[in-house]
């Protein structure tokens, strides 16, 4: 079972929430993850995927440029239906805590949608840091800018890394599901 997880980051600080979610895909028995980058990434590859997760920072409460040019690309893959029933998941950061990440998120739902993609919600079990931190379109996370060129990468926080953890775990796991399924049907 393949589960791709994809990032369009500007300056790193998406890959490490990428990062965490491709670590709970890999928890998932079966599941080989595939971590990249959008521009490293050929449309077709997706064709063989069981489950796409794509994430972006955000620009304005919208996905930044380099997912856009990379969501542009996608024409011939929905034309031919080659993502339908595919199992997909997003991802957003941004940089203050108005910044959109659920905008983000739900504009990056809209191209799944179109492919006819089975979109996994973002929910677990409640408690104070899905109270705070959880996303039900997905895993986000805020992470300020850095104070200056030479400062350490700003990370997200642990508990915001841990929700995007169990989000790579859950989507991997409805894609195991619909796997299983399709091999008994």
């Amino acid at each position: 079972m393949k589960v791709y997880v994809l990032h369009a980051s500007m300056y790193g600080h998406t890959i490490t929430l990428g990062e965490a979610i491709a670590e709970g895909a890999k928890e998932v028995s079966g599941a080989e993850v595939i971590f990249k980058s959008v521009d490293e990434t050929e449309p077709d590859e997706l064709k063989s995927a069981d489950a796409i997760i794509w994430g972006s920072s955000g620009v304005f409460g919208e996905p930044n440029p380099k997912m856009s040019n990379f969501l542009s690309k996608l024409g011939q893959l929905w034309f031919f239906g080659n993502l339908q029933g595919k199992v997909g998941g997003v991802y957003a950061t941004t940089s203050t805590h108005h910044g959109g990440v659920e905008n983000i998120c739900r504009a990056l739902q809209t191209p799944m949608q179109h492919h006819g993609m089975i979109i996994v919600s973002n929910t677990g079990q409640f408690n104070e840091d899905r109270a705070v931190y959880g996303n039900p379109y997905g895993a986000t996370a805020v992470i300020p800018v850095e104070s200056a060129k030479d400062a350490p990468m700003n990370r997200p926080s642990e508990a915001e890394l841990k929700i995007a953890r169990e989000y790579g775990r859950s989507v991997a796991e409805v894609a195991r599901k619909m796997t299983a399924e399709m091999v008994h049907a």
